[in-house]
């Protein structure tokens, strides 16, 4: 997810109709600049070459995980209007758009990876940290895996083994490190704890965990990132850092 605010104008989007590797490519309505949303960096138009602010508050989940903690949410429209003033639905509610891409060995019409470190439609969790660009197999971080960088920053990313390919990895980041403590993690510049449930940090006084069970955020910062196949990553960012 990424700002829409630049250089102090509030930038709208729209899909432009293009792929650059698999990926969307959008278009923004103020300056016809056309922006990777794998990169989040515009690759022509008025402003080519910057980049939007990348926003850690995405959250990929299921509908019912997340109508359940949100109910009153609104849904966009799923139907369209005829010519003699009826609606007809543009998807049927049981099926499944995605289900033979997923399924799929290869990348979107044909497309493979170039970089033969993963196999192309391998699933990894992905980001960019002082511009240098990372993946790790989501399989590998069942559990909770902590590494460190090349400049000596912490990352820690989670998930479940058990999870649908459309829950995403939640992932933070640590000046100092986190470390496992029995059946939890901690993290050990503020000694915050991590919920497995909420799949978040909560600090140790009864104001912090007060909050947080009401519905506040943690402690710990989250790491820009999101889950994504390796092709469309690796053909993207083709100097990838590989975390094993």
């Amino acid at each position: 997810m990424y700002g829409r605010n630049y250089a102090g104008n509030t930038l709208s989007f729209e899909p432009s109709g293009g792929l650059m590797n698999a990926s969307l490519v959008m278009q923004d309505k103020q300056t016809d600049t056309y922006w990777s949303i794998m990169s989040g960096k515009a690759e022509a138009g008025a402003l080519a070459g910057t980049r939007l602010e990348e926003l850690p508050v995405g959250k990929k989940t299921t509908w019912a995980e997340w109508v359940a903690e949100h109910p009153d949410t609104l849904v966009l429209s799923v139907t369209r209007r005829t010519r003699e003033g009826g609606t007809v639905r543009l998807q049927d509610p049981g099926s499944d758009a995605y289900g033979d891409y997923f399924a799929a060995a290869e990348g979107f019409r044909g497309a493979e990876a170039t970089d033969t470190r993963l196999e192309t439609k391998a699933p990894i969790h992905a980001f960019l940290h002082d511009g240098v660009p990372y993946a790790i197999e989501l399989g590998r971080v069942a559990g909770g895996k902590a590494y460190e960088l090349d400049d000596g920053t912490h990352v820690f990313i989670f998930r479940v083994a058990s999870d649908e390919v459309f829950r995403g990895s939640a992932a933070f980041v640590s000046p100092v490190g986190f470390e496992r403590r029995g059946n939890t993690w901690v993290e050990l510049a503020t000694g915050a704890e991590f919920d497995a449930e909420r799949r978040d940090f909560y600090g140790g006084s009864v104001l912090e965990r007060a909050r947080y069970y009401v519905g506040g955020s943690g402690p710990v910062e989250r790491l820009n990132g999101f889950d994504t196949f390796w092709y469309t990553w690796s053909l993207t960012h083709e100097d990838t850092k590989l975390l094993r």
